[in-house]
């Protein structure tokens, strides 16, 4: 085979993990806001009100809970400005191609260390997968969660190149990524750390007086910002949770404890990132390098492990309150996985000669493995989280028994692009529901509906089915559906994961059988006697029907979060 032909080859093996994670995610992306999506409406509305440019500049600004959010805000922005409309799906888009942005920079690092293409294989596998979904469709956590990633490993490449443009366009990005998460800000010490031990002291003078106008800046309108719940984590299990954070991407492992898991394999993370930083510090400082590049990946592979390591201190810090078991969730995940990628450097650069190719072969068949784990096991989360969106749109929609879209010509209320949702579908068919008991297909929603029980208790009522046994995905499944004298409510009925090895793998059963609904009863719920019914939505089928469950509500106030926007 010749050399052109292999190049052709393996590139098209690296296309395949990108094309795969982008179906995927079209599959199950839909123009909802999700929580803080929301703040970009009165983004919008400020920025286009603003008088001069320092009002556009204070609206770019403006705090957001502990974060400035200036990038997202951009992408917000220049979607509203080139399509006329906001559309959340494009905020998506753009948080996943900065996610992508990695894989050039791993690319670059291989081959300036004499890697041949293929040493790349492992990279898109391990870091393009359903274990990032939650970042993945939402709009605003896709750039900030991914852009702060992608940006300070740049900055950090960039400021220890040896040319001069490099350096110049890395103290712009570092504003940029200060400017894109909270967490942006350990760039600062970061590079000023990485160009003292490179020992160029102009750039390390250049690095510190920018960084400290860049940090007066940041500062000087910051208001101190806290509504995280105190943690009563004591310190060894903020040790466990800190751990359990490092191996978070070991959850979709097929095994019975998904968090011990985590937790022992963080152990082994953590100890491989004390390795890497003492062995790089003992060679930077030893300085014998037989190239320049061979310290430039030293330095930033340094840098880089000090980040994610920065990171979960702050995250531990910060969202242990909320219980040690989130900090295996998805949105995090993306340190865990970056710290394998630079694992898989620490590993495969030394290599040479025949010892290679083995080596990369062994671990592209544990990256691909690791691939489809990701996708079987959160495929369950994407789905999840699509009826969560749809269901919560659809309750802050319609707020009477018309079912009509309300009639609001104002510049605030069509901020956002008008899309096609599902419910859209079922419209006349509630209508016609409540007052027949029934509407769509019949088949066997009695049968549906005898086989899944309502339980009322103080604060919720828990709808559960142990026999439902169907596969389909996207939009299909069950909800259920309240009706009062005055308006409706649909929530998401939630399905499990398939427990089954063989059937998961083999027969592409993701589902457990049956689903169930825990509907608080929380503001914005409105007091009142409900009938309740399931809606049974079976790919283009609909089926709705009532019976004689009935429940009262009288709601109860809510824990509301603290916001700043």
């Amino acid at each position: 085979m010749t050399k052109k032909a292999l190049t052709v080859i393996l590139s098209l093996i690296l296309l395949l993990p990108v094309l795969i994670y982008f179906t995927v995610w079209n599959y199950y992306a839909i123009n909802i806001p999700k929580w803080d999506d929301h703040a970009f409406k009165a983004f919008i509305i400020e920025y286009s009100q603003a008088a001069d440019w320092k009002g556009e500049l204070r609206a770019l600004l403006r705090q957001h809970n502990e974060h400035r959010i200036v990038l997202t805000r951009i992408f917000a922005w220049l979607d509203f400005w080139i399509f006329g409309s906001l559309n959340y799906k494009h905020l998506m888009i753009c948080g996943n191609l900065l996610l992508i942005g990695v894989i050039p920079l791993w690319f670059e690092l291989l081959k300036k260390n004499k890697k041949p293409l293929f040493a790349l294989l492992p990279v898109p596998f391990l870091w393009l997968t359903l274990a990032f979904w939650e970042n993945m469709y939402w709009g605003m956590s896709a750039v900030q969660n991914f852009g702060v990633v992608t940006l300070t490993l740049w900055t950090m490449f960039l400021c220890v190149k040896p040319k001069t443009l490099p350096f110049v366009i890395s103290l712009f990005l570092a504003v940029l990524t200060m400017l894109t998460s909270g967490n942006g800000l350990l760039v600062l010490p970061l590079g000023a750390l990485l160009l003292f031990l490179s020992g160029d002291r102009k750039r390390f003078a250049i690095w510190i007086l920018w960084s400290g106008a860049a940090v007066f800046g940041y500062f000087s309108t910051y208001e101190k910002f806290d509504n995280n719940p105190v943690t009563r984590a004591g310190v060894f299990q903020l040790i466990k949770g800190y751990m359990s954070f490092l191996g978070s991407f070991a959850e979709s492992f097929p095994v019975l404890d998904h968090f011990k898991v985590c937790f022992f394999l963080g152990i082994v993370l953590f100890f491989v990132a004390v390795s890497i930083v003492s062995t790089t510090l003992f060679r930077i400082v030893r300085n014998k390098y037989t190239n320049k590049f061979e310290k430039t990946t030293d330095l930033f592979c340094l840098g880089t492990v000090l980040f994610i390591l920065g990171t979960a201190l702050i995250v531990v810090y910060s969202r242990a309150g909320f219980g040690i078991e989130t900090l295996v969730t998805s949105r995090y995940k993306i340190y865990s996985v970056l710290l394998l990628l630079v694992a898989y450097l620490y590993v495969v650069i030394p290599i040479r000669g025949s010892f290679l190719t083995p080596y990369i072969t062994a671990i592209v068949f544990l990256a691909v493995v690791f691939n489809v784990f990701s996708y079987h096991y959160h495929l369950v989360d994407a789905y999840n989280l699509r009826k969560m969106l749809v269901t919560a749109q659809f309750n802050s929609t319609f707020t009477d028994k018309s079912l009509h879209y309300p009639a609001d010509t104002s510049f605030a209320a069509n901020i956002v692009e008008k899309t096609p949702v599902i419910y859209d579908k079922w419209l006349s068919l509630i209508s016609i529901a409540d007052r027949q008991n029934y509407a769509g297909g019949s088949r066997g929603m009695v049968e549906l509906f005898d086989n899944t029980t309502f339980k009322k208790g103080e604060k919720s009522l828990l709808v559960e089915n142990n026999l439902f046994s169907s596969q389909r995905l996207q939009d299909s499944g069950v909800y259920v559906l309240l009706s009062s004298k005055d308006r409706y409510y649909i929530f998401p009925a939630y399905r499990t994961r398939n427990k089954s090895r063989k059937e998961l793998f083999l027969k592409q059963y993701y589902f457990s059988k049956g689903f169930y609904a825990d509907i608080p009863f929380t503001e914005p719920i409105e007091k009142g006697v409900y009938n309740v019914a399931l809606i049974r939505q079976d790919g283009d089928n609909t089926g709705i029907l009532f019976k004689d469950e009935k429940i009262t509500i009288n709601p109860i106030k809510a824990n509301k979060v603290r916001v700043n926007w």
